[in-house]
């Protein structure tokens, strides 16, 4: 009768067992390993190997269709120590699979949801992961310290249809993830040493998108993304880069793409506003850009072949668009634009150029061409419908350009060297045309009122102009000639 009770409850243990279908393997080989195993629900499986001494692991399944999976344990060589390995899945259809192959690697894995999966590899010693996904169809990936060690990843997604994935090859770099919202994909590949990514995108945005590739060691990426359609694309190569990139909190539409070439390059964009466009490009060492544009449709080109160049672009309004070239080293630009469909480009070959465009209002168009080394232009626009365009080549050439008013046109070419314009215009519709070829001329024209118009044309050595029209409808021409 007793052996008759025992295999009846047997019986109905199994029964209940397959009706709950969880399945748990648990290997430990060596000294002083934990392991915890929790599952309820239908269909849940958890499959732990530990080979070593001193490796916990805890898994908390609660849900259907959840598997778990952790190794830590090498597939070949020395036995591994004192690893940490923490899962909790609550949901439906969840995945994790772990796989720590060193000595004091931590991994934890959270995830809350439906149809969320996680992967994490982690080779070498004293790496650190954490995994926390919430919301449906999240997916996170980490592959850390196949070369190296001390390698941290923080990874935390809140929302629909996030996708992550890290890659940290070397020593010592910490990749920090942060997503919210719908649809955001974030992917860091980081191959050196003591390389730092932080990516953080909208709590409130959707279909964000950033890809940082750092290669080289000592780089720091810092990608913030709040709004709508944002995208950003960062990869340095080289060492001791700095990328930050700030795109849009109230935004729509913005694009940033920095690619950074060389060493101790520094690049600073901050969007505001939508449908905003950036792109620099530094090629070279002690590189610096910095551009910042708040409101619509605006853009931004930067590019930089050389070394110690600067780049400065701050944009406020609508459709404005800067575009800034320079090669050689130590060239500095700056382009300040404040209104609605403004124009500038700005040119720089040789070295120690020096450009600054400022304009304020409305369909104002700068170009400034340098050739040379040492020559410095500066160009100043208040009103609507101004035009400057400045073209040196040469060494040591100055050209002053200011106008206020509207449809004011000021042209200036020098060739050679030790050249000084200075133009000055305030109305509207005057005309103001500047050539010098030779060495150390020096033409000063200064217009006041409506449509006066001014020619200077010097040729030869160490000539001397200066125009002064006051008033509407005058005209100059000075021609001077060895």
């Amino acid at each position: 009768m007793k052996k008759l009770f025992f295999s009846a409850a047997a019986l109905m243990c199994g029964t209940v067992m397959f009706a709950q279908s969880n399945n748990s393997s648990v290997l430990s080989q060596g000294n002083n390993n934990i392991s915890a195993v929790t599952q309820s629900g239908l269909t849940n499986d958890s499959d732990v190997d530990q080979v070593g001494d001193d490796n916990d692991s805890a898994v908390d399944q609660n849900g259907t269709l959840n598997a778990s999976e952790v190794r830590q344990a090498s597939g070949y060589g020395p036995l591994r120590n004192r690893n940490t390995s923490t899962v909790d899945q609550d949901g439906t259809s969840n995945d994790s699979f772990v796989w720590q192959d060193g000595d004091d690697n931590t991994s934890s894995i959270d995830q809350d949801g439906t149809s969320n999966d996680s992967y994490v590899d982690q080779w070498g010693d004293f790496n650190d992961n954490d995994v926390s996904q919430d919301g449906v169809n999240n997916d996170s990936d980490v592959l850390q310290g196949y070369n190296g060690n001390n390698h941290v990843s923080s990874v935390d997604q809140v929302g629909d249809d996030n996708v992550s994935y890290v890659w940290q090859d070397g020593d010592s770099n910490t990749s920090e993830v942060d997503q919210g919202g719908d649809r955001n994909d974030s992917s860091v590949n980081q191959d050196g040493d003591n390389n730092i990514s932080d990516v953080l995108q909208g709590f409130a945005g959707d279909d964000n998108t950033s890809v940082v590739d750092q290669d080289g060691d000592n780089n720091n990426s810092n990608v913030d993304q709040w709004g709508d359609f944002n995208d950003s694309s960062v990869t340095q190569d080289g060492d001791n880069n700095d990328s930050d990139v700030f795109q849009g909190y109230p935004g729509d539409y913005n694009t940033s793409d920095v690619d950074q070439i060389g060493d101790d390059n520094t690049s600073y964009v901050s969007q505001d506003g939508g449908n905003n466009t950036s792109d620099v490009d530094q090629d070279g060492n002690l590189n610096d850009s910095n551009v910042n544009q708040d409101g619509f449709f605006n853009s931004s080109a930067v590019f930089q072949t050389g070394n110690s160049n600067l780049s400065t672009t701050d944009q406020i309004g609508n459709a404005n668009g800067s575009s800034q070239i320079q090669t050689g080293s130590d060239n500095e630009s700056y382009v300040s634009q404040i209104g609605n469909n403004n124009g500038s480009f700005v040119a720089q070959v040789g070295d120690l150029n020096d450009s600054d465009v400022e304009q304020l209002g409305n369909l104002n168009n700068s170009s400034v061409a340098q050739n040379g080394n040492d020559n410095s232009s500066d160009v100043d626009q208040i009103g609507n419908s101004n035009g400057s365009s400045v073209a040196q080549a040469g060494n040591d050439n100055t050209s002053i350009v200011a106008q206020t008013g509207n449809a004011n046109t000021s042209t200036v070419a020098q060739s050679g060297d030790l050249h000084l314009s200075t133009v000055a215009q305030n109305g509207m519709g005057n005309i103001s045309n500047v050539t010098q070829v030779g060495l150390s001329h020096t033409s000063d024209v200064f217009q006041n009122g409506n449509a006066n118009n001014s020619i200077v044309t010097q040729t030869g050595n160490t000539h001397v102009s200066d125009v002064d029209q006051i008033g509407n409808g005058n005209t100059s021409t000075v021609t001077q000639s060895n």
